[in-house]
């Protein structure tokens, strides 16, 4: 019982110590929608599988290429943005003056 108090006062002790600019960000003021996520994340994770036990798998193949295709893109795009940028990371002489 201690212990449980101890954290309730650590955690609420956390919440009156934010930053107040923070205040209207989601999940940010309390940590009750956090855990009400979690909770719900749980409750998923536990009756997916009995709801999904006689139904057909999703066909996502069309989703799936098109998914991947953007990301390759994405990726693509983002390597051109920083060799444009000279990153010395990605330069062939790295390491000498």
């Amino acid at each position: 019982m201690q212990t449980s108090q101890a954290t309730s006062s650590s955690v609420w002790g956390s919440v009156a110590a934010s930053d107040p600019r923070t205040d209207p960000w989601p999940l940010v003021y309390s940590p009750l929608p956090v855990m009400l996520l979690f909770a719900f994340y749980l409750l998923v994770v536990a009756l997916g599988p009995f709801y999904m036990r006689n139904q057909k798998p999703l066909k996502l193949r069309g989703l799936l290429v098109a998914y991947n295709l953007s990301m390759m893109m994405l990726s693509s795009y983002m390597f051109y943005e920083v060799r444009r940028q000279d990153c010395p990371l990605l330069d062939k002489n790295l390491g000498t003056v």
